[in-house]
């Protein structure tokens, strides 16, 4: 009896070390998606920086020859010779390249984080592939004829806790997508905020007479509009990141569609035609209503998740220990 207390107790230490590497399994997973997600993003990235082509003019007071006051009376006085796509091309590859290319470099060291972090999960193959054999062997000194209702517990109790693990998985990433998604929002009311200040404390016919693009991307509150959004849009993608690792996710392109984009160029009509930032803020309040909806999304399928991970917990625990119970009655096999 004492040999068959022994072996039961080791059958028991394999199968929960074997819980705990198949954890590490799903989160290596769901690291390997990260690191496929974010080297396509960064493919993605180095195409559209050719998009956007170094200028001469960064911190200069002209867009293509053209100063900033002849630029904004012949765009009020509609005019039709002023071709406005090279002038709004090249306001938007001074604002965009910088970003693009900071982001591009702060993608290459993440990469390379998650790259090494996943490189450290590659022992769990070996060990699982260990204890297994490891299970194998305690097993066959007990006389099984392959009905013992232990096997099928056992085989039911591996569904259940792979269940559970890809549960517990999701609830992590939904936890940091809520978390990335209420900053995103965050970073969206402020920048509204700063918005609405300069609509009626900036004064762009000033910048128009005698300012710099730099003084108004960076030196002003347009500037704190700009890092605010950067924020937004960083945090939004950090979500999405944890979002594309879950499996039954059903995520929505336009919840993550790029800000700052779409804010410069908004940004050029806005200042040439002289309207009060109406376009940047009707941007950014559209953007911070619909990562409100997502917030409240991910709250409803945070809280679905978590019910049905206690479900599985409850029947995760019931299973290992009808498992014991029935390994007790099993007898060893004779010599």
């Amino acid at each position: 009896m004492r040999k068959d207390l022994s072996l039961i107790r080791r059958l028991e230490k394999i199968e929960k070390e074997l819980g705990y590497c198949q954890i590490k399994l799903e989160k290596e997973q769901r690291l390997a998606t990260r690191v496929h997600f974010l080297r396509a993003h960064r493919d993605r990235l180095l195409e559209v920086l050719d998009l956007f082509p170094e200028q001469d003019s960064g911190a200069g007071d002209r867009l293509c020859g053209l100063s900033f006051s002849e630029i904004s009376s012949r765009i009020m006085d509609e005019d039709k010779h002023l071709d406005l796509d090279p002038l709004r091309n090249s306001f938007l590859a001074i604002g965009m390249r910088p970003e693009v290319t900071t982001e591009l470099e702060e993608l290459e060291v993440e990469i390379k984080d998650v790259s090494e972090r996943l490189s450290t999960f590659r022992v769990f193959h070996d060990k699982v592939a260990g204890l297994q054999s490891e299970r194998r062997h305690a097993l066959s000194s007990f006389d099984l004829s392959g009905d013992e209702p232990v096997l099928a517990i056992s085989d039911e109790f591996e569904v259940t806790e792979n269940d559970w693990n890809v549960l517990t998985e999701d609830l992590t990433n939904l936890d940091d997508a809520l978390f990335n998604v209420s900053r995103t929002k965050d970073y969206l009311t402020s920048a509204r905020n700063f918005v609405l200040h300069a609509r009626s404390h900036y004064s762009v016919p000033d910048w128009i007479e005698k300012g710099y693009l730099v003084d108004l991307l960076k030196h002003s509150t347009i500037g704190r509009i700009r890092e605010m959004l950067e924020g937004g849009e960083r945090n939004l993608k950090t979500a999405l990141s944890e979002l594309i690792c879950l499996e039954n996710y059903p995520l929505v392109a336009d919840d993550f569609k790029p800000i700052l984009r779409p804010f410069y160029r908004l940004l050029f009509d806005d200042v040439f035609h002289q309207t009060k930032f109406q376009d940047v803020l009707q941007l950014i309040e559209e953007r911070l209503d619909r990562s409100t909806r997502l917030h409240d999304q991910l709250e409803k399928s945070r809280e679905q998740v978590f019910q049905t991970q206690v479900l599985k917990e409850k029947a995760r625990e019931s299973l290992f220990h009808r498992i014991g119970d029935e390994r007790r009655k099993l007898r060893l096999t004779t010599i």
